[in-house]
């Protein structure tokens, strides 16, 4: 995937836009507890509704930087196919946990969006409850495009060093 594309940046675009709303909602709450008290309210759920979406986003953002938490001391002795092999299990696994989520997440939303409850904002409560479903969404999408990745790199030709080796 190209790097200029715009999917290849999304992660980045949004959680940039979302930590900016985070700061200027923090700080407005500050300026209108002070001049406003009745306002009060108002830009903190904001900021907290953009916390929320860059929370989740991180970490698809972090599938696709391969920083995922994981402890390689051990495979790393290993040869770069058995290597290969375990991150596509990690990645199958990674996705099989993603999807639970979404399916947990989807159920959330329909409850949420039946009750019809709502927030200070008076936006419904189930908007911010999508947050997980395009966080996990977008990891599921990421495990997926890692998979392909390490599935052709462990098909490729491999250096004569490496096959000795192995």
């Amino acid at each position: 995937m190209k790097e200029n594309s715009f999917f290849y940046k999304f992660e980045e675009n949004v959680i940039a836009v979302g930590i900016i709303i985070m700061v200027v909602m923090e700080t407005l709450n500050v300026v209108c507890r002070l001049l406003v008290p009745s306002l009060g309210g108002l830009p903190e759920e904001l900021a907290v509704f953009a916390y929320t979406f860059v929370c989740f986003l991180c970490a698809s953002y972090c599938t696709k930087k391969g920083e995922n938490i994981i402890v390689d001391v051990l495979t790393m002795r290993y040869s770069k196919k058995i290597q290969n092999y375990l991150k596509i299990i990690q990645y199958i696994v990674d996705s099989v946990v993603s999807i639970l989520f979404l399916y947990g997440s989807v159920l959330v939303v329909i409850a949420t969006k039946s009750g019809g409850e709502v927030g200070v904002t008076g936006i419904p409560l189930w908007i911010i409850y999508t947050a997980p479903i395009f966080g996990f969404g977008l990891n599921l999408i990421r495990n997926i495009q890692n998979i392909i990745i390490e599935t052709k790199s462990k098909n490729s030709i491999q250096p004569v060093e490496e096959l000795v080796a192995e």
